[in-house]
């Protein structure tokens, strides 16, 4: 009966179906074979080694158990049953259910791919990069924490160790962080204040906060790379943060705050001249062209008030004068 079974199992291997199907298969054949540990059962019984036949009684139990199970879950919609043991041996052995492991799939799938850098825009093949160290006081490293919090929150990026257990964390040996991969800012810009460079990013520009002072770009000081370079903040992505490792008996947790990584974009002055001023944003200039925005703006108001006003202060013989010579005008083309 065994060897049947087998040969069964192994021509289905041989054919390409859906797994759907393959497991309903497999599930009918296990039922098939748990009738054959009935009748051996039953032949120990009827021959009087009562023994043997009870722990066939007990393997048949069992296997039917899981018989029930698995036809529940590929045969029917609900594919649950209230006497499920299954959720209790996950729990004792750490096993994520399939329909978590899916969840997390899905959230992580949501959001940006982990490792993946979304640069400001696009630049061309040929265009390079450089690393930007920034230094943070203590008010913008908690802006940092502030913002992969609201991040979290949104379900922008998740802090869930690459979806592995401790358990398994522990088994690995191998330091784990919470976020397993770089994630790029949603906005983030580089603004000039004075004679420094400041990184400024959030969840959007209207929640945009400092987030670090720009102190080298490569191997230049902020100040000289200003003078010498165009420059264009090119990427801003979180690093680092809480992670964990295998200790003596558990898994221990590891507090560390997340940081900023940013890359620099570059262009010589004067090689370009129709984007010279297309680089660094200064904060003054910034408020200096919306100043003269506000300024046009009000001036363009008081004049249409003032050209309401003197309208209705016109004299009723004047207004008359005027609305029969406009009148003569249309007679005379008439």
């Amino acid at each position: 009966m065994f060897n049947l079974l087998s040969i069964i199992s192994s021509y289905l291997g041989y054919i390409n179906v859906n797994v759907k199907l393959k497991n309903r298969i497999y599930t009918i054949l296990g039922a098939l074979g748990n009738l054959y540990l009935l009748y051996v059962a039953l032949r120990f019984f009827a021959n009087g080694f009562y023994f043997r036949g009870f722990l066939f009684i007990l393997a048949f139990a069992l296997a039917a158990y899981f018989s029930y199970l698995n036809i529940l879950y590929y045969f029917t919609k609900d594919k649950k049953s209230r006497y499920d043991i299954s959720p209790i041996i996950e729990r004792w052995l750490h096993i994520a259910p399939p329909e978590a492991a899916e969840e997390g799939e899905m959230r992580r799938s949501a959001g940006p791919q982990p490792g993946y850098i979304q640069t400001n825009g696009l630049f061309d093949d040929d265009q390079e990069f450089l690393p930007a160290v920034i230094t943070a006081s203590s008010r913008e490293r908690a802006n940092i924490q502030q913002v992969v919090s609201d991040l979290e929150r949104k379900g922008y990026l998740q802090l869930d160790y690459a979806g592995k257990s401790n358990q398994e964390i522990y088994r690995s040996g191998k330091r784990q962080a919470a976020l397993s991969a770089p994630v790029t800012l949603p906005y983030y810009e580089l603004v000039q204040t004075g004679k420094y460079l400041e990184v400024y990013g959030g969840v959007n520009q209207m929640e945009r906060l400092p987030l670090g002072r720009v102190k080298t770009v490569g191997l230049l000081p902020a100040a000289e790379a200003m003078a010498r370079y165009h420059l264009y903040l090119a990427s801003a992505a979180i690093i680092k943060g809480p992670y964990k490792f295998a200790g003596r008996s558990d898994v221990v947790v590891q507090a560390r705050d997340f940081d900023l990584d940013i890359k620099v974009a570059y262009r010589e002055r004067g090689a370009h001249p129709q984007h010279a001023a297309a680089g660094v944003e200064t904060g003054e200039g910034l408020h200096r062209t919306q100043a003269r925005e506000m300024e046009a703006e009000e001036q363009a108001t008081h004049q249409t008030s003032r050209r309401a006003a003197t309208a209705e202060d016109e004299p009723p013989l004047r207004r008359r004068q005027a609305q029969q010579k406009h009148s003569g005008f249309r007679d005379f083309w008439k």
